[in-house]
């Protein structure tokens, strides 16, 4: 389930993610980026990650941010899933928290580490909480004591990233760039510390999620040559190679998928 943030936060929350599944046995998911940082809390057992080896897994703090995603990773549930994902804007890191947003690539915070007192507070009133409303309602209330101390996005950023959504990604840099009063390493410095990743791999995201969309709605598992092209692929095999190396998956194994949690968490 998705729902959308207070109005005083939507500069800083995209929307909210509800996970609730009863599954009583180890399970695991596949997660993928979807070019947004975010915040999780788990309401029950957290999830367990594995390392880059696959060899240990570690379990993950009762409520943390986490940055972009460089790459896919596995994480595993040992028992009954139920989670709260406050999915963030992309340059929230940088505008809210007060970070640098490559320093959290591919890698999690607790809560508290941000927050304090105050995290922690709000992580027992949540796992107390009696609907997901209230729960919603004690997140924001945590959240907007923030933006007192927010930065302002520079208007040049603010356009870019107007231009690469508008287009669901299927902007060239130098296209982008005849649009901004900045030069290319600009552009770069800005989307790493605002973002965390360069201008043509946030892009790429966006059009992989602009893609995942269409995919969702096409209700034909093994027909999807119609969106290639629509989604600024050149051929099968260049969306292949590109799904692959983002999510691990191919299209059709996606569509497939029975238990899909969010557009970028899946059961595997």
């Amino acid at each position: 389930m998705q729902l959308p943030p207070h109005h005083l936060l939507q500069d800083l929350v995209k929307h909210y993610l509800i996970i609730d599944q009863k599954i009583g046995k180890q399970q695991s998911y596949r997660m993928f980026s979807d070019g947004n940082p975010g915040i999780v809390f788990h309401l029950k057992d957290p999830f367990l990650k594995w390392n880059e080896e696959n060899s240990t897994a570690a379990p993950q703090v009762q409520s943390f941010v986490y940055g972009q995603l460089s790459h896919y990773n596995t994480i595993v549930s040992h028992a009954d899933l139920k989670m709260i994902v406050v999915v963030l804007q992309p340059y929230a890191l940088f505008t809210h928290l007060g970070i640098a947003a490559y320093e959290l690539n591919d890698d999690t915070v607790p809560l508290s580490i941000f927050f304090g007192q105050a995290a922690r507070d709000a992580e027992e009133q949540i796992v107390a909480a009696l609907s997901t409303t209230e729960a919603i309602a004690i997140i924001e209330r945590l959240l907007i004591k923030r933006l007192i101390a927010s930065r302002y996005l520079t208007t040049d950023f603010k356009l870019a990233m107007r231009s690469i959504y508008e287009y669901h990604g299927l902007i060239s840099i130098d296209d982008l760039l005849q649009t901004l009063p900045i030069t290319e390493r600009q552009l770069e410095r800005k989307f790493r510390e605002h973002i965390g990743t360069s201008p043509k791999k946030f892009t790429d995201t966006i059009k992989l999620q602009h893609f995942l969309k269409l995919l969702q709605k096409q209700p034909n598992k093994d027909k999807i040559a119609d969106l290639i092209y629509i989604s600024g692929y050149y051929d099968h095999a260049h969306l292949n190679r590109s799904f692959k190396k983002m999510t691990g998956f191919t299209p059709i194994h996606y569509k497939q998928a029975q238990h899909v949690l969010a557009i970028n968490l899946m059961q595997v």
